[in-house]
């Protein structure tokens, strides 16, 4: 009976790590693979860098158009299941860029932390997203 539970128990402690879900927090831990931001271990293929930028009213995002407003900023998949969020955002830099997103992220959602205004749209093909926030 000894043996059937160390043999268990070296089994489980050989179990690759599943593939969504908080799995790292560094690339180390990912035999090969790289830590992508929403902490999953994910192949160097599966993710890229994504720059999103804003404008207020459609003029630059600066000190005096954002008013010392943060923003968040959502990274969301095709059916929402697993969005990733990041808050606060200062507002007056006009832009966020995330390394190792996993490409599974498509739309990026983009408001005010506070509530209210907010815009979203697609991550296109160069990696790049631009929203426009009416305050």
């Amino acid at each position: 009976m000894r043996c059937v539970a160390l043999s268990a128990l070296l089994l489980l402690a050989a179990c690759p790590r599943g593939g969504r879900g908080n799995d790292c927090n560094d690339d180390r831990q990912c035999d090969g693979q790289v830590c992508a931001r929403d902490n999953s271990c994910t192949d160097a293929s599966g993710v890229r860098e994504v720059k999103t930028t804003w404008t207020i009213g459609g003029e630059p995002a600066n000190a005096t158009s954002c008013a010392d407003r943060d923003l968040y900023i959502v990274f969301q998949t095709d059916d929402s299941s697993d969005d990733l969020n990041f808050s606060p955002v200062p507002c007056a830099t006009g832009q966020f860029v995330i390394d190792k997103l996993p490409t599974r992220y498509s739309r990026i959602e983009l408001g005010l932390a506070a509530g209210g205004a907010f815009d979203s749209g697609a991550i296109d093909a160069a990696n790049m997203v631009a929203l426009d926030l009416q305050f």
